[in-house]
């Protein structure tokens, strides 16, 4: 102290009148070692708004040359970095302390905040403070109070204030030299330290076998081979740097076992798998161990996995004070410096953990395959030739072997055959795999498997299936489809062959086929069934059969057996029509049945509604090949064509219930044979309704509703011919009975058949009434609307001639406007004739139950029933689905401009103040450090385990990153431009896994080749099926002139009657001749009334 004190006094220039200045620095000279002890780390509060608090480290450094103390501050205590800032404590103002921890330094134009651990090192920090900034106050020389007074000519200038930024030279220097003493004497210390540990490790170093044999490794490799498992394992004793602040090399033991040999020399064709190792142990993964003193088994201190490893560095050693040979491990987000003790043993260790490197990318590979073969070995073989041709014949002698050593039986049996092609598609497949995630990758290996293991599967395939074809089962056809789909899928990613799929498609129909040939006999029982036994009641009431269970029994059965045996989308396809097919035979069986056979009102009832469970049934079959076989609507409808099939059973449902209609209402025409006010439609009502109120009401609603809409269109087309014909003959006092008793028989059938029928529908059906009641009351413009309605209801029929017997019942009207008014009633139907398309003339078929047909004609009715659904039971056996084209090019990707490294602003956990962090983006990681200059990573996110990607409307500048555990980053960008980049980089490089495997393009092969299977019962079948289509051509031509001959001699007999009856036949007559075409299938067409009916409308003339 006394030697400083000399210098201090000799240097500093005072007159003998300073004693009070020198006393001063003479106290501030005895406190020096404590004012020199305070530095350390401290929290300062950035004045900027969004970076909060800065962690930083300070010291107090003395100015020998002006007298004064600085705080200075460092980003970092290493002794190459240069000071952020000084300030000087003489122009403190005062200090505060805000809370325990926190105080508060005032200097003009600034506040300083910071921020300590302890409140004991806040004390501290303010008493020192205080102290230096009084003993540094306005007690100096008089050349220090001259240049005062200079600084302070400064300070008041109103353009600048002091930057404490800016930091003298000299105090940089001064603060440099403070921090290399404290770091020498820290090296010193620990040196000595070293060199003990150092020594008593050289002395106790344990051998590698022992080490092995500590660790538990021995015990799981002693039943290895030797050289299969020391191929693949590099051991042996390194140095490795510690983390701390002072860096040496301390001696630990590592071993890494890889999947594969890691040596040039060996090579097999086999994966070890990490089961066979100790669970401690992870495949290509360094695993060190600190040994211990008393021989003990040591425990893993670490472990460095080389999937993580982006490069291995060689350190030059020339110009390194280390004595060993170093290399480093760069992680990514830290670096692992390890020292080896001789160059060949450097040597070693960088050959192997490269080989390890690679080998790890291709056993955790982003096309997710697991790698079960190593390929090395034939890609050396191949690799060694030069010329192609050499080359390929290598290889083929080679992977010939290999198929030899597999197939060692013949193929005797179809089990003999799955079981050996299962192994060689098995050894393809890995070795393809295998090849395909090779960097780069070796599609020439997939071709030459391709070309040779596939072709030898389809000749076998093709071989056993033209000798043993005639003996081979059903069931056996399905298990020989399933096996090409499995090969299909599993190679779909390495080459297309249609010839499989198209081999898929032959076997599945064969299958069909023979099923739909035997069950034949089995459709044709249950069709029979329905002829025979008697319909019962279900639980709604309703008469039916057993046949819609019985039918989708078989259906179902069916598909599902095969199903389980071949799982695939041609099954279902291949099942659609199989479904089809059954369903179309018993609706030929069926409408053949109701044609040929007289059946009685009961079955005829039961056929009605098994339909609808017939209909339902459908649907489901159809939703259940669509959920099975993950079909589109188009694509069922296809194959299945559900569609038509309940249009045909709409038309069995419709053929039935006109047979009911006639066996119950055809001599509806004979009630209405009285006049028209001699007519009691209560009574007629009754007559007609009762004989079939019992069997109706066990008919379903959809099919009875119908009927009764039906029989009240057919009572008011009667009813209205007798209306008519009486008005022609009626007196003029009769006019107003007339139109009373429309209204009453409206009312009575509006009541005694709302039971039957909706009353919305009701209503409709009986509005001629109130049409013709308007119509008989109604003059002039007026009565438009009530005969439009009329034309709309009874059709062409509503004529002229029909108005004018009408207008003979309007004696309230004189003959001209009688004229008048028919001729615009005239005008009106030839308008509407004009205007409306011509109607159809044909019987209109329903496209699906429950469709109402509004209007019929009589003569309509009878060809209804006559005529049957089109009903086609040709099925496409042959066709087959061609596999589609792969897209041989794809739409190129528009470039995006992407970020992967720069600045960021870092939300903090649990605070709201943001750090500022240099971000880097590299494979499949977002590192963070503290600034561009950083050499180790603060943190990581494994971007694989991102779960979205979140951007903040509010603010377009804010994203925020959650992973699959909820955990949240938040970061900040400057612009709404850059936090676009950052976020399409981030989905890049975490959709890179799924990016490759688009990478992977199948090869297209087989084409011109010849099918691997073949149909041979194609001729036979398609033979079988002409035979069919023409036995049913044949009939139904036998059926039509049959049909033709009837209806020719039931118009002579009609002809030869009436001109016996004469045009005036008596009722009792009429019914004779009604009873004798009762049950006749030209059943109530040319009875008198309905030709009456027809003169009264104008369509016929009178005979």
């Amino acid at each position: 102290m006394s030697n400083d004190y000399e210098k201090k006094r000799s240097a500093l220039t005072v007159s003998t009148a300073s004693i009070d200045a020198y006393s001063d620095e003479l106290k501030r000279i005895e406190n020096k070692i404590d004012v020199q002890s305070m530095k350390g780390w401290m929290k300062k509060k950035s004045p900027a708004l969004l970076k909060g608090w800065q962690k930083r480290y300070f010291m107090l450094i003395e100015n020998l040359q002006e007298g004064l103390w600085k705080l200075v501050y460092f980003d970092n205590d290493k002794t190459d970095t240069k000071p952020n800032g000084a300030f000087d404590l003489s122009t403190i103002t005062s200090i505060n302390q805000i809370s325990k921890k926190e105080f508060t330094i005032q200097f003009p134009g600034r506040n300083l905040e910071l921020k300590v651990k302890t409140p004991e090192l806040c004390q501290q920090w303010i008493t020192t403070l205080n102290s230096l900034r009084t003993s540094t106050s306005p007690q100096r020389t008089k050349r220090q109070v001259s240049m005062d007074s200079v600084v302070k000519m400064a300070d008041e200038s109103p353009t600048k204030i002091q930057n404490h930024k800016i930091v003298d030279t000299y105090t940089a220097q001064q603060a440099q030299v403070y921090k290399e003493r404290q770091r020498n004497s820290l090296l010193i210390d620990l040196s000595k330290g070293d060199k003990k540990s150092k020594e008593k490790q050289d002395i106790s170093q344990l051998s590698n076998d022992k080490m092995i044999e500590l660790v538990g490794l021995k015990e799981f490799i002693k039943n290895m081979n030797e050289q299969f498992i020391y191929q693949r394992m590099i051991y042996g004793y390194l140095g490795k740097r510690s983390k701390g602040k002072v860096k040496y090399f301390q001696k630990r033991w590592f071993i890494l076992v890889s999947a594969k040999p890691l040596y040039s020399d060996y090579n097999d064709e086999k994966i070890l798998n990490e089961s066979q190792l100790p669970p401690w142990l992870e495949l290509d993964t360094i695993t060190y161990f600190k040994q211990k003193e008393d021989g003990k088994s040591p425990k893993a201190k670490g472990d460095v996995k080389m999937l993580d490893c982006q490069e291995i560095i060689i350190k030059n050693m020339s110009k390194s004070k280390e004595s060993g040979y170093t290399f480093k491990l760069n992680m990514g987000d830290r670096l692992y410096h390890l020292m080896a003790d001789t160059e060949l043993e450097r040597t070693k260790w960088q050959s192997a953990l490269s080989a390890s490197i690679r080998i790890t990318k291709e056993i955790n590979n982003p096309l997710k395959i697991k790698i079960k073969k190593n390929i090395d070995p034939l890609i050396q073989l191949y690799d060694e030739e030069t010329h192609l041709i050499a080359r390929r014949e290598k290889i083929r002698i080679k992977l010939e072997q290999d198929m030899a050593a597999i197939l060692t039986e013949e193929d005797v049996d179809l089990n003999t055959l799955i079981k050996q092609l299962t192994d060689l598609r098995q050894d393809m497949l890995e070795s393809m795999q295998a090849s395909i995630v090779k960097d780069p990758q070796r599609k020439d290996i997939v071709k030459e498997y391709t070309d040779i293991y596939h072709e030898k599967i389809c000749n076998r395939i093709t071989k056993f299936w033209d000798q043993s074809y005639m003996k081979l089962q059903s069931p056996e056809l399905l298990l020989i489809a399933q096996w090409l789909h499995d090969y299909l899928l599993q190679m779909k990613d390495f080459f297309n062959d249609d010839r499989i799929l198209l081999g898929v498609g032959v076997l599945l129909n064969i299958y069909v086929n023979r099923s739909l040939e035997s069950l034949e006999s089995v459709i044709y029982q249950i069709i029979e069934q329905e002829r025979i036994q008697e319909p019962i009641l279900n639980d709604q009431e309703q008469l039916v059969t057993q046949t819609p269970i019985d039918l989708f029994k078989i259906i179902n059965e069916g598909f599902d057996m095969a199903y389980k045996l071949c799982q695939c989308k041609e099954t279902v396809l291949r099942f659609g029509g199989f479904g089809k097919v059954i369903l179309q035979q018993y609706q030929g069986g069926i409408q053949e049945i109701i044609d040929e056979y007289q059946l009685s009102v009961s079955k005829l009832v039961a056929i009605c509604n098994n339909t609808l469970s017939l209909h339902d049934n459908t649907k489901q079959f159809a939703k259940r090949l669509q959920s099975f076989g993950n079909l589109n609507d188009e694509e069922i409808e296809k194959v299945f064509d559900g569609q038509k099939i309940t249009k045909n059973f709409v038309q069995i449902a419709t053929n039935c219930r006109e047979r009911i209609f006639i066996i119950y209402f055809n001599r509806v025409g004979t009630y209405f044979k009285k006049s028209y006010l001699e007519i009691k439609i209560i009574d007629t009502l009754k007559s007609i309704i009762e004989p079939a109120t019992q069997t109706l009401s066990q008919l379903h609603d959809s099919f009875s509703r119908k009927l009764w809409k039906q029989l009240i269109d057919s009572i008011i087309l009667y009813y209205f011919n007798q209306f008519i014909i009486s008005c022609s003959k009626a007196k003029k006092e009769q006019q107003n009975e007339f139109i009373r008793k429309l209204e009453n028989d409206k009312d009575i059938l509006f009541q005694e058949l709302e039971t039957f029928i909706f009353q919305k529908q009701l209503q409709t059906t009986l509005k001629p009434f109130d049409d013709m009641i308007s119509f008989l009351n109604e003059e002039s413009l007026s009565i438009l609307d009530p005969c439009k309605s009329l034309r709309q209801y009874f059709g062409k029929a509503f004529s002229e001639k029909t108005i004018k017997s009408i207008m003979s019942l309007r004696f309230d009207l004189d003959k001209e406007k009688k004229k008048d008014t028919i001729e615009i009633c005239k005008n009106l139907i030839d308008d509407i004739n004009k205007t409306q398309p011509v109607e159809d003339e044909s019987v209109r078929i329903m496209d699906f139950l429950g469709q109402e047909d509004e209007e019929q004609e009589a003569d309509q009715q009878q060809q209804q029933i006559l005529r049957r659904a089109d009903i086609k039971l040709d099925f496409n056996y042959n066709e087959i689905q061609q596999i589609p084209q792969q897209q041989q090019q794809r739409n190129s990707i528009e470039k995006e401009e992407y970020i992967d490294e720069g600045y960021l602003y870092k939300k903090k956990p649990k605070s709201k103040a943001w750090d500022y962090r240099y971000i880097r983006i590299r494979k499949g990681f977002m590192y963070w450090y503290i600034n561009s200059n950083s050499r180790e990573a603060q943190n990581k996110i494994n971007l694989q385990n991102v779960d979205e990607i979140i951007s903040n409307p509010k603010k377009p500048t804010n994203f925020k990153i959650q992973l699959e555990d909820s955990k949240i980053y938040k970061f900040k960008t400057q612009t709404k431009e850059e936090c676009d980049q950052w976020i399409k980089t981030i989905l890049k490089e975490q959709n890179q896994a799924e990016i490759a495997v688009i990478t992977i393009e199948a090869i297209q092969i087989g084409n011109g080749k010849l099918p691997i299977i073949k149909d041979y019962d194609e001729i036979v079948r398609k033979e079988r099926q002409r035979q069919k289509q023409e036995e049913r051509k044949r009939k139904r031509i036998e059926k039509e002139n049959e049909l033709k001959k009837k209806q020719m001699e039931l118009k002579q007999l009609q002809q030869q009657q009436l001109k016996e009856l004469g045009n005036k036949p008596q009722p009792h007559q009429v019914d004779v001749f009604e009873q004798q075409g009762e049950y006749t299938d030209n059943t109530k067409k040319t009875t008198s009334c309905w030709t009456s009916f027809l003169i009264a409308l104008g369509v016929e003339r009178p005979k």
